[in-house]
């Protein structure tokens, strides 16, 4: 085992995952607090038509901050549930099929060894086994509320290219996130994404209906003060969603590299993480998924599944970061894994990736 401290790596991610929830929290917390001190303005405004005073009322802000922060609350909440719990019903959604114990591919009698392995690694009953067919990627993810519930799901393009080392790699990553119960925490951010979602949507609902437009003279004060709060609700609750993505994100960030140190844990043998993360970067396929429920689940993935997302809103660390967290010395230039090609990942397997039944014609490694 190389000098790949595990254990400071851990203490690090918890740390920084430990403040980001915080954050998640005091945004909410804000935004609820912001649209309250709005509302006690507006509810509390008098004058003429030459002067206007306000006034602070303490427990308009307070109920409506309450009310605000309860329904995204509540929001949140239903969707946890309607998400559920269930790592099967993820892995399902995602494509995946189950591998029992009456497989008799050797790719796929590989695979669920490997779990096994990682499972009693990690002091934890083995996860559901699936494969996600037909996706040329290396990919693999973890779902589930807990650990008798969870699952774990790779790719078509992962059992092909990935030897056992590599696959034990991926696996105790996977193993590890269930042991953290980073499941539960990614679906508990989902919904609290998704609650800010909502109150935007209701902003611009707002908005629309209001036009900016009065009904009469009585009307017109009150219709105007309609459009105010929609426009603010509007704008706060946009801002609120993208910074909850953005934490979010960093949070998903800090729960992969605490995963990798994790499965390194497990293994004893950061060369074969840093192995599947090099192919990855070798691979043409990478680690995309073509999967529709990808993008929205891309957070419980082993790598990028989807294209496009960088910097703040990317929910993994650079690859090469990553490698270079495991391998330090690791050089892209002369490192012949990361210069490895398809054919080359594939010689081994001697598997084509066009045939969904994943049957080789010899044992695997």
């Amino acid at each position: 085992m190389s000098g790949f401290d595990f254990r400071a790596a851990q203490q690090r991610a918890r740390r920084a995952s430990a403040l980001l929830v915080l954050g998640f929290t005091v945004l909410v917390v804000v935004i609820g607090g912001a649209l309250g001190l709005l509302a006690s303005v507006l509810l509390h405004m008098r004058g003429g038509d030459e002067t206007l005073t306000f006034s602070l009322h303490l427990p308009t802000v307070l109920v409506t901050a309450g009310l605000i922060i309860g329904a995204i609350s509540l929001v949140a909440l239903i969707r946890v549930a309607t998400l559920g719990g269930d790592g099967a019903t993820v892995a399902r959604a995602l494509g995946g099929e189950e591998v029992t114990e009456q497989a008799t591919n050797p790719y796929q009698r590989r695979y669920l060894n490997v779990v096994q392995e990682m499972a009693i690694a990690a002091g934890l009953p083995p996860p559901r086994a699936f494969v996600v067919r037909n996706e040329a990627g290396i990919n693999a993810f973890a779902a589930g509320g807990d650990p008798s519930r969870a699952a774990i799901g790779v790719t078509h393009g992962a059992l092909a290219r990935l030897n056992r080392a590599e696959l034990s790699g991926v696996i105790g990553h996977e193993m590890a996130h269930i042991a953290h119960y980073d499941t539960r925490l990614n679906t508990r951010l989902m919904g609290m994404v998704f609650g800010l979602v909502i109150l935007h949507w209701i902003g611009r609902s707002m908005l629309r209906a209001s036009r900016f437009r009065g009904g009469g003279r009585g009307g017109g004060k009150g219709m105007a003060l309609i459009a105010v709060l929609a426009i603010s609700l509007f704008i706060l609750s946009l801002v609120g969603v993208l910074a909850g993505r953005i934490l979010q994100s960093a949070v998903s960030r800090r729960r992969e590299s605490l995963a990798d140190a994790g499965g390194v844990q497990f293994t004893r043998n950061p060369q074969g993480l840093a192995q599947a993360l090099k192919k990855i970067g070798a691979s043409s396929a990478g680690s995309r998924m073509a999967n529709p429920h990808a993008e929205e689940a891309r957070h419980m993935f082993f790598a990028e599944a989807a294209g496009g997302f960088a910097g703040l809103f990317a929910t993994h660390p650079p690859l090469l970061a990553r490698i270079r967290a495991l391998e330090p010395d690791f050089d892209p230039e002369r490192d012949p894994v990361w210069r490895m090609d398809d054919r080359a990942m594939l010689k081994d397997a001697r598997l084509a990736l066009r045939s969904p039944s994943l049957i080789p014609d010899s044992g695997a490694d």
